[in-house]
């Protein structure tokens, strides 16, 4: 069970209570120091050449980092410009290693060495070069020897060792700061206050959910005069894994489909697939980056027979991970390919006022 999760579980005991609140407080003494180092020029930060961008959170779990950083590097390259992104590397234990997922001509590695999210935008964006490695430093100056121009950071807002240009934070409207408590009392990585180190703000999952009133008021605190955009994402076809077969929304709408996903905000996917109109008869829900086995395609077959459904819908993350394993099971599997809509027009724009 992930560490964040402990809180729900375990609020109403006592003594789990204080020792999470405990283990809350040293996080929250250790985050501020560290922030207090780097302040006061103790701890060095590391400026690279070229336009550096971070994009990030201050909450565990899925705000649209990945959907954000697909959208910049397509920005960049529209403007001609060569574009690197580089991902911390989830789950890689070995802190000297850069893994090459994409040179910008072609996919060099796999999901099981690179990861789901880098590999997911290096397929999305074909042009981009994507490195992964936990030291962005050394990443950062390998794209920079590929000739990058601009270096996007993907989940970079703690990565504070290395100096950025513009920092873009995401909040998702569907749970903008949890119970407002930090790890693992909650899903908090920084306290709301730290929105100030923010250039911008984005607000994603705009059409799921509202945002409290209470939630809008720290925003406006922390992030006041702060550009601000709005996006969210609908579901734009729907791209057979085992079939080849792809179809529009409308195509699917309500036929009775299962579904499920490995990923930070599975509620959010969950809403995405009801509102094509497909009538969604459960969900599956498996932790963040999930590493599905044979085993795992099985179960998820067997609960679409379980409701005498044969189709069964997945992410684009999890479709990477899944599709060589559904190849012969007797059901259709599809991946929910989404597209990004802005409510803010010209949200690029206007952060970096078309100067790079």
């Amino acid at each position: 069970m992930k560490l964040e999760n402990f809180y729900k579980k375990y609020k109403n005991n006592k003594i789990i209570y204080l020792l999470l609140y405990f283990a809350s407080m040293v996080f929250y003494l250790g985050y501020k120091i560290r922030l207090f180092l780097y302040r006061w020029n103790i701890l060095k930060t590391i400026k690279l050449n070229g336009l550096i961008i971070s994009v990030g959170n201050i909450t565990c779990g899925g705000t649209g980092k990945t959907p954000t950083v697909i959208e910049l590097a397509k920005y960049f390259l529209g403007k001609g410009k060569i574009v690197a992104v580089l991902c911390r590397g989830y789950k890689i234990k070995d802190l000297n290693k850069t893994i090459l997922v994409s040179d910008g001509q072609e996919i060099l590695t796999d999901h099981d060495v690179c990861g789901d999210e880098p590999l997911l935008i290096a397929k999305k964006v074909p042009r981009c070069i994507v490195l992964v490695g936990k030291d962005r430093i050394k990443s950062g100056r390998t794209a920079l020897k590929l000739g990058a121009t601009v270096l996007i950071l993907d989940d970079g807002y703690q990565y504070i060792k290395l100096a950025r240009d513009k920092n873009i934070l995401i909040i998702d409207c569907t749970n903008p700061f949890d119970n407002n408590q930090l790890l693992p009392l909650g899903k908090l990585r920084e306290l709301p206050d730290s929105l100030q180190r923010a250039d911008a703000l984005l607000l994603s999952n705009y059409n799921i959910a509202s945002i409290k009133e209470s939630d809008s008021r720290t925003i406006n605190a922390h992030g006041k005069n702060k550009p601000t955009g709005i996006m969210h994402y609908q579901i734009s076809e729907f791209k057979s894994l085992n079939t080849k077969v792809i179809k529009k929304p409308i195509d699917m709408e309500g036929m009775r489909c299962i579904s499920a996903s490995g990923i930070g905000n599975p509620d959010a996917f969950k809403s995405l697939v009801e509102q094509t109109g497909i009538n969604l008869i459960s969900h599956l829900r498996y932790s963040d980056h999930h590493i599905y086995q044979y085993e795992d395609v099985t179960e998820i077959t067997k609960e679409a027979q379980k409701h005498n459904v044969e189709n069964i819908i997945v992410t684009e993350k999890d479709a990477i991970k899944i599709e060589e394993l559904c190849q012969a099971e007797p059901a259709t599997y599809w991946s929910a390919n989404i597209d990004v809509y802005w409510n803010t027009p010209d949200y690029f724009e206007a952060i970096f006022n078309d100067k790079h």
